[in-house]
């Protein structure tokens, strides 16, 4: 694991004595003299590393733009309330100054309000100067100008209104050392530093560990079907080669290629998209594609056709792609406004409820979620086993429950073919919209 730290020379001296408590990780350091030169080292650091972890907000509000271009992970040690108490206990303890002479510049004055507020401190400093902007993520990127703040202190210093000057930017406190204004720089609390370096490793191990997970994707034809088609074969597994992938032979309909979660972010769904465009164009079809995430090849199997299902309820006039991830959350369509829906669940009435029905939150969960997308329109035991992926037994189970205490009502059956018994078909009443 490779972890990109960018800061001023003060900050890396200050952060890298902390390494080698993490050696499963390799820390390299970029530079910079101003922070807004974060920007121009962002491509090379994230070239190197896995992760970005900036010295601080301001760095970070230069360059989490390219950093969001790259689709790298990145950090920033923040600036806590720590920080701020250890700075003034620093100031008041070594410098005898009294708080309503120190001048201070940070980025968010309520930091320093809650400080003095829990500390029944009525008289803290008088002269603050902020930029809460550098939280915000506008189109526009404002510029810190590092002279305003020097101003700031040094012309409250000359009029003797101050004694020391507390920064929160290390240039500028470069330059008030030079103009001979006593000055320091905010305490780099060392709980702050090594926090930030163990949720960095943290983060990389929990990315390599999604990154290993199965992920499949079902794919079939709209307006015609694909099974036994050999050329269509052929095509899907020489793009299987660029995920690390194996379609399978087994099923065809729909088709299962078998990759990995890392592989296929890796692989990017833009330029799954391109490739699906041509599809379109070769076989004369549209198509529906589910992928599903999933620590086991059943999971990730039972996800991808829990996807496969969804993409139905938008079908139009083009290809849909619906992704259903390890929490049961359902993305889609991919690759239009982004959007998901929570499919598993903790609600503590969902929970009773489940218990009620000696079922699993998780199941009841997932036949809310069948009858909301369905429009609460009737549908039978054999539609709700597919979208499950259960046994004709078990979803009849389900629905059996379901009807003991009202939730389901049944309205009639139907005859799906010539011969054969008759499916009967269901409908949520009231009861069950009530709680859905």
């Amino acid at each position: 694991m490779k972890i990109g730290v960018i800061g001023s020379k003060f900050f890396l001296d200050s952060v890298s004595v902390h390494f080698s408590q993490f050696p499963e990780a390799e820390f390299i350091c970029f530079q910079y003299e101003m922070p807004e030169e974060s920007r121009l080292l962002i491509d090379e650091a994230c070239r190197q590393t896995n992760l970005v972890l900036f010295s601080g907000s301001i760095p970070y509000y230069y360059g989490y733009t390219q950093v969001e271009k790259h689709k790298k992970e990145a950090l920033y040690i923040p600036f806590d309330e720590l920080t701020m108490a250890l700075s003034l206990l620093s100031i008041s303890n070594k410098e005898r100054v009294p708080l309503n002479k120190i001048s201070v510049d940070l980025p968010d004055r309520n930091r320093l309000s809650k400080v003095l507020n829990e500390s029944e401190i009525d008289e803290g400093p008088l002269y603050v100067k902020d930029y809460p902007w550098v939280y915000s993520r506008e189109n526009e990127t404002n510029e810190i100008h590092i002279v305003e703040f020097i101003h700031f202190h040094h012309k409250l210093y000359q009029e003797g209104k101050i004694l020391f000057a507390l920064t929160s930017i290390h240039a500028v406190y470069e330059e008030l050392q030079k103009l001979s204004i006593p000055s320091r720089f905010m305490v780099e609390s060392k709980h702050t530093l090594l926090e930030s370096l163990a949720k960095a490793t943290s983060l990389l191990k929990l990315k390599k560990t999604e990154e290993s997970q199965i992920a499949i994707i079902s794919i079939q034809g709209c307006q015609q079907s694909l099974k036994e088609n050999e050329h269509f074969l052929t095509t899907l597994q020489k793009v299987s080669k660029s995920l690390h992938a194996r379609v399978s032979l087994e099923y065809q309909d729909p088709h299962l290629i078998y990759t990995t979660r890392g592989a296929l972010q890796a692989f990017g769904y833009d330029y799954f998209r391109t490739i699906i465009n041509q599809y379109e164009k070769e076989f004369n079809t549209l198509f529906q594609i589910g992928i599903g995430y999933g620590y086991t090849i059943q999971e990730a199997e039972n996800h991808a056709a829990q996807a496969l299902f969804f993409t139905e309820k938008f079908l139009k006039n083009k290809t849909i792609t619906c992704l259903v991830d390890e929490d049961q959350k359902l993305f889609g369509p991919l690759l239009e406004k982004k959007s998901y829906v929570e499919l598993k669940n903790e609600d503590p009435a969902i929970q009773k409820l489940a218990n009620e029905l000696k079922m699993s939150a998780k199941n009841l969960k997932i036949i809310q979620r069948f009858i909301t997308v369905n429009n609460f329109g009737t549908f039978s035991a054999a539609e709700l086993q597919a979208y499950m992926n259960v046994t004709r037994r078990t979803a009849e189970r389900f629905i059996k429950r379901l009807k003991e205490v009202g939730f389901l009502l049944q309205v009639g059956e139907e005859h799906p073919y010539e011969q054969g018994r008759p499916r009967n078909i269901y409908v949520a009443t009231e009861k069950l919209k009530s709680v859905t």
